[in-house]
């Protein structure tokens, strides 16, 4: 993984000010990591049949496949700032948050699709990623 895609997830960012202007407190995390989070909570939240055969596709190594790491580094940090709402905060992660892109990380036609039939197999770096050119000067001024 490359150290800006791992910097974009790292806890040394600056914390949001509150309304009033004030540093909000550190909120002390359940999980540890995204890692973590999948291994305690998601994975025993997500009986599926998978890969051959199945209607799902799933890596038991998520983790090396980028687009996997950052959604479910979203689906954790979103767990771990709605568990906090007492009403329908577990239910808006369900609906907003965790099921919108575990639907998208178990399509067969997702991050996992080669990995379902073959085994694991790693992303190259600079293969098979979205085509980009890079935007003409002033563009955006």
């Amino acid at each position: 993984m490359s150290a800006e895609f791992a910097d974009a997830f790292s806890d040394d960012q600056d914390q949001p000010a509150s309304d009033d202007g004030h540093e909000e407190p550190d909120r002390e995390l359940v999980y540890s990591s995204a890692v973590e989070f999948f291994v305690e909570l998601m994975s025993q939240s997500y009986v599926r049949e998978v890969n051959e055969g199945a209607a799902f596709a799933w890596c038991p190594e998520w983790y090396k496949h980028p687009e996997a790491l950052i959604r479910m580094e979203a689906i954790w940090r979103a767990w771990e700032h709605l568990r906090l709402e007492p009403a329908l905060g577990i239910s808006t992660w369900w609906l907003n948050h965790a099921d919108p892109h575990m639907r998208v990380l178990m399509d067969k036609e997702g991050p996992f699709k080669k990995c379902a039939y073959d085994g694991h197999k790693t992303p190259v770096p600079g293969k098979a990623v979205l085509p980009h050119v890079v935007p003409e000067a002033g563009i955006f001024d």
